[in-house]
């Protein structure tokens, strides 16, 4: 029961575990990634703007304020300049302050003050932003003025800063002396500025929420290829190459990575089909003559020379068809690579007749060539001698002495105006043929001759592998064309090797 309750308590513990690791793997994904650049980007790029432009506002306010301040001092002087309104300059402090408090209303955060030495205190007539009339403002106007200079100075004053301009004041000589005092509450408009940037602060943060929530929902759109391709890539095993990215539309990176991987999955896929189909078809046409080797082997009779001889002889035989077919099982599963041919300049004319050159010691036949087309094309040389040598051999085991087999070839879709015999070959392709008067294919077999190990029904020679005219097949589509017949059973069949333009 113990050990039972110590599970049941662990228990709990897993989901939140593997919660954790889940949330750890999401902080390595692409999407996070990007959409945390984007994010810390342009949160930098916010604060700094705000910060800056806080700063920015807050030197100004002070050079503001200072500048609307010593404008009171201006002020006071041009009234003492301009004298009484009754005629004359003025002769008291008294009355010169009188008529400076008169002349104008201070702003919303302003304040002033006039005060005499040793008498009145003067006070605009409305109200003001600051109270001036308390008892510290006057201790401090009077403990920092400066004599015939205007002195700035903040202090506190009901919790808030407050500057001051202490304007020293005389007349008569010195007889009669004064204080001008204009204050601003720059503390209260500091405070608003800060308030502002904190709404500012709340208004990015909400932005950036925004952008992270719209963000997360674009990437996630945006990267779902990519999870597919993961996806895909997680399911794909040996045995399965069939899943497939679905294409998003449009003609961006992501719809192009999920193309090429499509791509890469079916040249894959293709791959390994023909690595299965070369396994499984050497180990069916290999068995026969392993068969038969055994066999001989098991019967030989070592004491008899002349015995020992003739198996060598048929063993000998069976390798080298084993070692054939094995090279021609090969060449049809490299037939699908890119470097499966390798295309030069070759010409037309001198191409036929070095192939009838070559075919015309397979057999005592009647050989010759029907039609010289001219000019030049592109092709494999090599690859595409092969595959009309092999042409030629069909063509011999389905004849007689004889019978005719004949060579030639044509140029097709030549556009108006051009030549195959120019410089420059036509952009039209060209049929190359093999053509014969032996005893033809039925109509069933031509179906099915092109397959793998398959023969025809009629022949009047040994059998082959069954993998020639596959051969030539894969030889015409690595080139980009195609391989066809036209038969009539004691008529002839007539093979043609079609090359397009441009990629032959």
């Amino acid at each position: 029961m113990g050990t039972r309750h110590g599970d049941s308590a662990r228990i709990p513990m897993k989901p939140v575990k593997h919660g954790w690791h889940r949330l750890r793997s999401e902080f390595r994904t692409v999407r996070f990634r990007v959409l945390a650049t984007v994010m810390a980007f342009l949160a930098a790029g916010l604060m700094v703007t705000g910060v800056s432009t806080l700063a920015l506002d807050l030197r100004n306010l002070n050079s503001r304020v200072s500048d609307e301040l010593l404008l009171q001092s201006a002020r006071l002087q041009d009234t003492a300049d301009r004298g009484h309104p009754g005629g004359g300059p003025f002769t008291s402090l008294d009355g010169l302050f009188k008529v400076f408090l008169q002349g104008g209303a201070p702003g919303k955060y302003e304040s002033v003050m006039a005060t005499v030495s040793g008498g009145t205190t003067f006070l605009p007539a409305g109200g003001q932003a600051s109270n001036l009339a308390a008892p510290e403002v006057l201790e401090t106007a009077w403990a920092e003025h400066l004599e015939n200079r205007t002195v700035l100075h903040d202090m506190t004053l009901d919790g808030r800063t407050v500057r001051l301009a202490i304007t020293s004041v005389e007349l008569n000589g010195g007889a009669s002396r004064g204080l001008l005092v204009a204050a601003n509450q720059i503390g209260l408009q500091r405070e608003q500025m800060v308030a502002s940037f904190g709404t500012f602060a709340a208004a990015s943060l909400a932005t950036l929420l925004l952008a992270g929530a719209v963000g997360f929902l674009v990437t996630g759109r945006l990267f779902v290829p990519v999870r597919r391709l993961r996806q895909a890539t997680a399911s794909i095993t040996f045995e399965d190459l069939g899943t497939r990215v679905l294409v998003p539309p449009g003609d961006d990176d992501v719809s192009h990575l999920a193309t090429d991987f499509n791509r890469m999955l079916d040249r894959l896929e293709k791959g390994i089909a023909d690595q299965r189909r070369f396994v499984d078809d050497a180990s069916h046409e290999l068995r026969t003559p392993l068969t038969i080797i055994g066999g001989h082997l098991q019967l030989l009779r070592a004491a008899d020379p002349q015995d020992v001889v003739e198996t060598q002889t048929l063993l000998l035989e069976e390798l080298d068809r084993m070692q054939a077919l094995v090279d021609e099982l090969l060449m049809l599963a490299r037939s699908g690579r890119p470097d499966f041919i390798r295309t030069d300049w070759i010409d037309a004319d001198a191409f036929l007749a070095a192939a009838m050159d070559r075919v015309k010691v397979l057999a005592d036949r009647r050989w010759h060539i029907d039609q010289l087309p001219g000019g030049r094309f592109r092709a494999d040389r090599n690859r595409l001698t092969q595959a009309v040598e092999q042409l030629a051999a069909n063509a011999v085991q389905s004849t007689r002495p004889d019978d005719v087999i004949s060579l030639g070839a044509a140029w097709t879709h030549i556009p108006a105006g051009t030549s195959p015999r120019e410089e420059h070959p036509a952009a039209g392709g060209i049929d190359i043929w093999v053509a014969d008067t032996g005893c033809g294919i039925s109509p069933a077999d031509q179906e099915r001759i092109f397959e793998r190990f398959a023969r025809a029904g009629v022949s009047r020679g040994t059998e082959g592998s069954g993998l020639g005219l596959p051969i030539v097949k894969a030889i015409a589509e690595a080139h980009g064309g195609t391989l066809r017949v036209t038969s009539r059973v004691d008529e002839g069949s007539r093979f043609v090797l079609s090359l397009p333009g441009g990629t032959a």
